[in-house]
């Protein structure tokens, strides 16, 4: 073994502490950078591949008469259709027991499984549903605990069916149970007439056009929607689908960029702890490079024996966080996509791997390169006289300043702390500029997650009823709410009015079919609703044919406020409609099929009906959800007892927590990466202090040959390292309030399209804190401690 290799094996062996705080260091860099990146990467471009990989139609087209498959074939000859296939779904009611409420459910039917085109519905286990049996999706046997063998009770009309199942399915565009999602169940054809569905007909269209763009699909919409319009068939619904990138893309892309920050930012913490550490390793063992180079040693020898040491270290870091990045990446890969519905085998993203390997290999030498060179060049005589126990700590005005104010308001061995803290200034720096990226970063995440949380409490705050039900027909508004106001509990409720349409922009009908809405019509005066308005304002009485639409819907077809559009109703007839407000659907993301909101009187001008409605808003004397839940129920079975029929009833606690559910996670995935780069953070203090312990053992030595006791010798570092933490914790604190505030604007156009409400969060302010005094005490006492066991001549032997 060449001499290098026995000064790196000795000095990574006979300094074992060093050593391993060197290696946990350049770690948790390496980790963070892992783990973030390959998240990162993982995340998105799996979404997409899965979307890819089941054929998206570009077009989804309802019909408001079922059409037979003749109708279906002759759309293909349209110019510019690639091909179209019919589908068929419904909604209906259902139950897993027979003790149980009714709940709402979705039932799909495929012409032919076996030959499916567009929006592969793929089978997972058993056999495609057949006649009297069904297939359940996957996620919806997942969350609602059915297996193959089990049955399903369903409710059509006054009558009950109870159904088995027999397959699973993948769906790719169902909505995630957990957050509000209903289940899902497959028939073929001759099953769909159970439901109401004549075999061979069908409702609605998948189509793909050729060439593909966004302006090619809209102008083959039109010439269907036209097509149709000859045989008496309308077009109620039109929804367009991008074929390369996933629908719930919004969804995670606010977490991506701020995973990516993360990354940049913990790539530059991990080269600050490398630089840190041999910055400290050449200062610690300078006398040592005297000496080498006393005895023969060249400046390229010396530079050899510590970039080894160096990369001996990065590669015990990469043997570390390399499995340990890829596992956790995986991992909060796996846990996102499911909620997607898509599948992820174990994979390794090279580009985290990639950087991981640069991270630990190739920048630990890069950081160490200049700290290396000024150890090499020194000379015998300086290196072997610089080696002491005080430095040229005095020689400048900061350090005499810091040792008037040290005596002036700190006992004498605190005094001699802060001092100590001085001592190495450029040790200091790096060591506050890491501790300081970490608290800033660490705050920064924790106010972007208080925002978020901040404008969907906004948000909810919009709602003033605390339940609803929707009847399965229109019912007479002043019948529904006479009945309501009968049972107890019921302050105030009222019915709107709710109408699909499709929308036309102004100056281009010609050219487009128009993009598929609901109309919802609210009571002049209502106080039970209020989206997060983004632009314009929300409907005020005395409002005439006015309407407040989705900014996402808007922005799409450049829409401005103040423009007039068309809507139209289908049989209710077309009429045009002034653009007065535009709100952000702070739970129901980018989708082509939004809701618009219109006065009722106005609404009930326009098509000539009156008092008529669908959907019965309650809000109770208590505002208490198990009361409204009580309430609900109640008016569900008044109003069944006298032949009107309802579907599911919700509280708004319910559809609340069902759509909060994706941005808990959200918010609960920034937290964890809060606490990652905090983690940084602290090893990079811990690390810094405990070398600086270590190289200082002499100095211990000489204290306690002069009668200073352990305990005071413990006080002296614990104070030094409180010091630093909190100075890093002054200076963090303001630059979280310059930056939170255009990271949480950032992610609130990226998330919403709209800008967060933002709200700081102090709390985490003080979670730092203290977060940096527990890391300082442990980072400082631990290695001190160890250090005054060492016997007097030990400790002055120490090199």
């Amino acid at each position: 073994m060449s001499v290098i290799w026995h000064k790196v094996w000795f000095d990574l062996w006979h300094n074992k502490v060093r050593t391993l705080l060197a290696v946990l260091s350049i770690s948790a860099g390496v980790f963070a950078v892992g783990a973030m990146f390959g998240m990162s990467d993982q995340l998105l471009s799996t979404m997409d591949a899965a979307h890819q990989a089941v054929q998206p139609s570009h077009i989804n087209m309802t019909v408001d008469r079922y059409i037979d498959r003749n109708t279906v074939l002759s759309l293909r000859n349209i110019e510019g259709v690639d091909d179209v296939e019919p589908y068929n779904g419904t909604g209906v009611q259902y139950k897993i027991h027979p003790q149980d409420d009714w709940k709402d459910g979705q039932i799909m039917m495929r012409d032919d499984y076996e030959h499916q085109k567009f929006d592969l519905t793929q089978l997972k286990e058993g056999r495609w549903p057949e006649k009297d049996s069904i297939a359940a999706e996957r996620l919806t046997a997942q969350y609602f605990k059915v297996d193959i063998g089990d049955s399903v009770i369903f409710k059509v009309g006054k009558t009950e069916k109870t159904l088995p199942i027999t397959g699973k399915v993948r769906y790719p565009f169902v909505p995630p149970p957990q957050f509000f999602g209903p289940a899902y169940f497959f028939v073929n054809g001759p099953g769909g007439e159970r439901f109401g569905i004549p075999d061979g007909k069908f409702g609605a269209l998948l189509v793909r056009v050729k060439p593909y763009s966004e302006e090619r699909a809209k102008e083959v919409a039109t010439a269907i929607k036209d097509r149709l319009g000859k045989d008496g068939v309308g077009v109620p619904a039109v929804v367009y689908q991008k074929p390369d990138k996933h629908w719930g893309r919004f969804y995670v892309e606010g977490l991506v960029l701020v995973l990516q920050v993360l990354a940049v930012v913990s790539l530059l913490m991990s080269v600050v702890l490398v630089f840190n550490t041999l910055t400290a390793l050449i200062t610690q063992q300078t006398d040592q490079i005297g000496i080498l180079k006393a005895i023969g040693g060249t400046s390229r020898t010396i530079v050899k024996v510590y970039l080894t040491g160096v990369m001996v270290y990065g590669l015990l870091s990469l043997l570390i966080s390399l499995p340990l990045g890829m596992f956790v990446a995986f991992g909060m890969s796996q846990f996102f996509l499911n909620l997607f519905n898509i599948d992820l085998a174990f994979q390794v993203s090279k580009q985290a791997v990639t950087l991981q390997v640069v991270a630990a290999i190739i920048v630990p030498p890069l950081a160490g390169l200049i700290p290396v060179m000024q150890g090499a060049v020194i000379t015998v005589r300086k290196a072997i006289a610089s080696y002491g126990l005080g430095g040229d700590f005095g020689s400048n005005w900061l350090d005499r300043a810091m040792e008037r104010v040290g005596q002036r308001l700190l006992p004498a061995h605190y005094a001699t702390a802060l001092g100590n803290m001085f001592r190495r200034k450029g040790r200091l720096i790096l060591t506050q500029l890491v501790l300081i990226t970490g608290g800033a970063m660490f705050l920064v995440v924790m106010t972007v997650s208080s925002s978020m949380s901040h404008t969907l409490d906004i948000d909810i705050a919009g709602r003033g009823y605390d339940a609803l039900l929707g009847f399965n027909s229109y019912q007479r508004i002043d019948r529904v709410i006479g009945m309501a106001q009968s049972v107890g509990g019921v302050k105030k409720a009222e019915v709107w009015y709710s109408h699909s349409a499709t929308l036309l922009r102004e100056g281009q009908r010609a050219k487009e079919a128009g993009l598929g809405s609901d109309v919802n019509a609210l009571p002049t005066g209502s106080d039970f609703y209020r989206p997060f308005m983004v632009a314009g304002r929300w409907l005020e009485p005395g409002d005439g044919r006015v309407i407040v639409m989705s900014r996402e819907t808007a922005d799409r077809n450049a829409i401005q406020l103040g423009d007039t559009v068309t809507l139209d109703m289908h049989e209710l007839g077309k009429q045009d409609w002034r653009v007065v407000g535009l709100y952000q659907n702070i739970f129901g993301g980018n989708l082509s099929f939004e809701t618009i909101y219109a006065p009722q009187e106005a609404v009930f001008d326009a098509i000539k009906k009156y008092n008529t409605g669908e959907q019965l808003y309650v809000q109770t004397y208590s505002r208490n959800p198990a009361d409204a839940s009580a309430v609900i129920r109640q008016l569900k079975s008044l109003y069944e007892g006298r032949n009107i029929q309802s579907g599911q009833p919700w509280t708004t606690k319910e559809i609340v927590d069902g759509n909060k559910g994706i941005f808990d996670i959200l918010i609960g995935m920034m937290l964890l990466l809060a606490v990652i780069v905090a983690i940084v953070g602290g090893l990079g203090l811990m690390g810094s202090l405990s070398i600086s312990v270590v190289e200082r053992t002499k100095e211990i030595g000489v204290l306690r040959a002069v009668g200073a006791r352990s305990r005071t010798i413990i006080g002296m570092f614990v104070m030094e390292g409180l010091l630093q933490g909190l100075f890093s914790w002054i200076v963090a604190v303001p630059i979280s309030l310059l930056i939170s505030q255009q990271l949480a604007k950032v992610m609130g156009q990226v998330m919403f399209n709209a800008n967060l409400y933002y709200q700081y969060n102090y709390a985490a302010v003080l979670t730092w804190l203290v977060v940096v005094v527990v890391v300082s005490t442990l980072a400082s006492i631990l290695p001190a401690r160890n250090a005054t066991r060492i016997s007097v001549r030990a400790s002055l032997a120490y090199a």
